[in-house]
């Protein structure tokens, strides 16, 4: 009972050394998620089905299809798109915020003096200073993408969020998962740095770089797991396009010109190109898988880049 009140204590405290950012925090998440569930409602009960209005021009499209399709539209637009700003950018910001100053703003103010100095452990003062935060950052963000996964369903009816790459990234899981990331870097970076307020600038622009560069990597990994797909459809991850030649090789538009060039009639209305194209991507029922991989990455990185704070906090000098 004893340990519990101190771990208790412990929490409460650590969250009033942050609480405005915390309470901004759980208010957007509370914003965000509520706005999108509530928005997501509203485009279900226009009972928009894509369907009806045909791509190819050849039906005309009926009255009541095309005010469904104004209405929704004009929703998506002026409501879910707004929304979703929320959903995208607060857990990012949240990482920043709540990062920076675990460890920088105390080594700023120079209370790390005593604090190092009484604790029995620093490496104890950094943990019950980082669980709680890092606890309030996963779980908000986690709702949050949630909802991202919830307007992203409503606003495109055609797709399964489950099974769909639309928005890969910055929804579901994935979002969490690299706003944690980004906590952790902005833990790190304030702890080389000691100073909150350029920490949080230069943490920002690493996690800018970080996750540009691991999405190019997870990329790159995709396109060699890429397989021919007849057609891709909606929730596809379209990966590029071939054209293949009489003996079976495959080239890119690069190529074409040389075996398949272009008509130089300009009356031309033949179709080209003439060879047989090739669609690779990758099939919309593997976004759990790859969902799952890009966690994992995200997770490791994040142990990391903790593991390197708790060293920082452990040879650093108090102020």
């Amino acid at each position: 009972m004893t340990a519990m009140a101190a771990a208790f204590g412990t929490t409460r405290l650590t969250l009033r050394l942050h609480r405005f950012e915390a309470f901004a925090f759980v208010v957007l998440v509370v914003a965000g998620v509520g706005l999108a569930f509530l928005v997501g409602a509203r485009l279900d009960a226009i009972r928009y089905d894509p369907r009806c209005y045909d791509t190819t021009g050849l039906v005309p499209v009926t009255t009541a299809c095309q005010q469904a399709m104004n209405r929704f539209s004009a929703m998506v637009d002026g409501e879910a798109n707004k929304v979703a700003i929320i959903t995208t950018f607060v857990p990012f910001l949240a990482g920043l915020l709540l990062g920076t100053p675990i460890v920088g703003r105390e080594v700023e103010r120079g209370t790390t003096r005593l604090a190092w100095a009484l604790s029995p452990s620093r490496q104890r003062w950094f943990l019950q200073r980082l669980i709680p935060v890092l606890v309030v950052v996963a779980g908000g963000s986690f709702l949050l993408g949630v909802a991202g996964d919830r307007l992203i369903g409503a606003s495109q009816p055609q797709l399964d969020p489950a099974n769909a790459f639309d928005q890969f990234g910055f929804r579901g899981v994935v979002i969490a998962a690299r706003a944690v990331f980004v906590f952790g870097l902005a833990v790190l970076v304030g702890a080389v740095m000691g100073r909150a307020l350029p920490a949080f600038i230069v943490a920002g622009l690493i996690a800018v770089i970080a996750i540009a560069g691991g999405s190019r990597v997870h990329h790159w990994i995709l396109e060699r797991e890429a397989v021919i797909m007849p057609e891709p459809g909606p929730g596809d991850l379209y990966m590029d396009q071939r054209f293949r030649l009489p003996n079976g090789t495959l080239i890119g538009w690069d190529q074409l010109e040389q075996y398949d060039p272009m008509p130089a009639d300009p009356q031309f209305t033949g179709q080209w190109p003439t060879l047989p194209q090739i669609q690779f991507g990758i099939p919309g029922t593997r976004y759990r898988q790859v969902e799952a991989r890009e966690v994992a990455a995200l997770g490791g990185a994040t142990v990391v880049s903790l593991g390197l704070a708790a060293f920082v906090v452990q040879r650093r000098r108090p102020g």
